[in-house]
């Protein structure tokens, strides 16, 4: 490996540190709402303002419900849904969403539990401010479910609807309707509300996912960096990201919305509407004690005063971030996914990387072995042009006594010394920057493969010879104290990798002799050592075997490479061409 190949390295290297710790995008708070602040709000929302739901949530301060107080007594009733893929259960204390257990994703210490956070009251609710100024949040009401039944179980395209309703008065009524079905994470939430359209404020209400979901993963310091509220609206993803806890995050828009959703590292909970929306609600805090960001989203809803029965739909979606179920629910939910840069990294995950992993997930079970054959296939794809700069290098390298003749000839005119080296070059037929090419090219590859196997729930869990898990670093030993730049961990994928790029850069011919050289064969394995040790142990697994492969093109390119294919340049000028070997059988003249 010659210099500018290191320096291209050493430049990606530098570029995902600075990229990862110093360049990603500031979780600026939207607004900043101070308790103060949201009170006058409320106050000013009782009015008329139809954003005053969103705003009056977080005072607090009502403890009635106007008309709907008849329904703030009750006993709930638990009823249990079982299917191929979840076992949920809801509440009649609010028609909501109690508990989700998903069967194929299993918590860091491989056991059932429990995505939704709110297990008490629950995620899922209606919220809006009564005509007389009174906020109601439905998981505070009793509904009577239609079932009395406790429990079912489903499976295949079968599927089963409860509803839950609440009857404030004679001829004002909310009817919640579940409809499951045996083989899907998506679930049907129907909302009736009759003789309402004069008793809400605004006219409009929302429905919300409130308290974010449940860690899954032993980390919870990495499940923050993963966790945030979205929105899709316009065609695009708007993200909140509670990060300060010093602050709240609030960020409310008006017009469509294909969805809002919460999420962590690997699981997302999400509104889909199946009608136009008036607008979304995102907050988001975070509780530094309980190391927790929680958040809410809501979609927001017109409730006409002319329409005496109001009907709305709309899917919920918990399970886990996997690009092939998310991406066939067809509202662009994938978007959710973390691949980086949208213009550069993120078309080589959707479009190279996970197809290709798909592809070969439908014959080998074993992710170990699918990341091997992706480096394999990676190598065989530059292998024409990691090819010809390992001759240009060698030709390079070639060159090295006539370009030193030349530097001393012309120490002192630069500018004939830079115009005979270009002669040589053009003569040679070699170009110096022609190292960097075949990295510089894999630079948004490597970057998108950071973020596929980093958030890539395909790998969750999965093992490979002694990696456990190659979603996370394969560590070997815990040191039990923290090395700066190393972490607190001794990584084994990461060792390998640094003494195949050694033993790489030792067989690479190279252009360069001098000291810095010499230095860096060793500084930059330990670069990658140090940079690979906190990553992903596929990642870890992808490199070392991608330098495994290029380890043997560049030997046997060294094998088949003769002195003939070498320049035979003078300073004077190209030596002359060597004379036709003569044909066995010609006679001399």
């Amino acid at each position: 490996m010659d210099r500018n190949s290191v320096i291209g390295l050493v430049l990606i290297a530098l570029i995902m540190i600075v990229w990862m710790r110093f360049m990603a995008p500031e979780n600026k708070p939207l607004q900043d709402a101070s308790p103060e602040v949201a009170t006058t709000l409320f106050e000013e929302g009782k009015a008329s303002d139809g954003n005053a739901a969103g705003q009056a949530r977080e005072t607090g301060v009502n403890s009635s419900y106007g008309e709907f107080s008849v329904a703030s007594e009750g006993r709930e009733e638990l009823f249990t849904i079982d299917n191929e893929l979840f076992t949920a259960v809801l509440s009649s204390h609010g028609a909501t969403l109690k508990s989700m257990v998903l069967k194929k994703h299993l918590d860091s210490e491989r056991q059932p539990f429990d995505l939704v956070k709110n297990s008490d009251s629950g995620s899922l609710s209606l919220f809006f401010l009564t005509s007389d100024g009174k906020q109601v949040d439905t998981r505070d009401l009793y509904f009577t479910p239609s079932v009395e039944s406790k429990e079912i179980s489903l499976s295949g395209n079968r599927t089963f609807s409860i509803t839950y309703g609440l009857q404030t008065a004679p001829g004002r009524k909310i009817a919640i309707t579940w409809n499951f079905t045996g083989n899907s994470y998506a679930v049907g939430y129907d909302v009736e509300m009759d003789g309402l359209q004069n008793a809400i404020a605004g006219n409009e209400y929302q429905i919300q996912w409130d308290g974010g979901l449940a860690h899954s993963e032993k980390n919870d310091h990495d499940e923050l960096q993963s966790s945030w509220a979205a929105a899709y609206m316009g065609g695009g993803m708007m993200k909140l990201d509670a990060s300060d806890p010093a602050k709240t995050y609030r960020e409310e828009q008006s017009g469509l919305a294909g969805w809002v959703a919460v999420r962590t590292k690997y699981f997302v909970a999400s509104l889909i509407p199946a009608s136009a929306t008036s607008g979304v609600y995102l907050t988001g805090k975070t509780n530094a004690e309980k190391t927790f960001e929680d958040y809410t989203a809501a979609l927001k809803f017109e409730l006409p005063a002319t329409e005496k029965v109001h009907r709305e739909s709309l899917s919920l979606f918990v399970g886990p971030i996997d690009y092939n179920v998310l991406h066939d629910l067809d509202v662009h939910l994938e978007k959710i996914m973390d691949f980086g840069w949208d213009w550069l990294t993120r078309p080589f995950a959707e479009y190279i990387i996970l197809p290709i992993f798909n592809l070969l997930n439908k014959f080998i079970g074993n992710y170990g072995l699918i990341i091997i054959i992706f480096a394999l296939l990676i190598k065989l794809v530059t292998y024409p042009l990691t090819m010809a700069s390992t001759k240009s290098m060698k030709k390079m390298s070639a060159l090295q006594p006539v370009m030193k003749e030349l530097q001393e000839k012309y120490k002192d005119n630069p500018a004939k010394l830079q115009s005979e080296l270009g002669r040589i070059y053009k003569e040679a037929g070699v170009n110096p920057l022609g190292g960097c090419l075949p990295v510089l090219l894999q630079m948004p590859l490597l970057f998108a493969m950071f973020y596929v196997f980093r958030s890539s729930i395909q790998l969750r869990q999965e093992g490979f010879l002694w990696a456990k898990d190659l979603s996370l670093p394969d560590s070997i030993l815990d040191l039990g104290f923290s090395i700066p730049l190393y972490g607190d961990h001794i990584a084994l994928f990461p060792i390998l990798m640094g003494g195949a790029v050694y033993l790489q850069q030792k067989i690479t011919p190279t252009a360069q002799t001098n000291d810095q050289m010499k230095a860096m064969l060793y500084i930059f394995p330990v670069m990658m050592l140090l940079f690979f040790n906190n990553l992903p142990a596929g990642l870890g697994l992808y490199y070392l075997m991608f330098n495994i492969f290029s380890i043997a093109q560049t030997y046997y390119i060294n094998k088949t490479t003769s002195s003939d294919d070498l320049p035979n340049i003078s300073v004077s000028g190209p030596a002359p061409s060597k004379a036709p070997k003569r044909k066995k059988g010609t006679k001399k003249r």
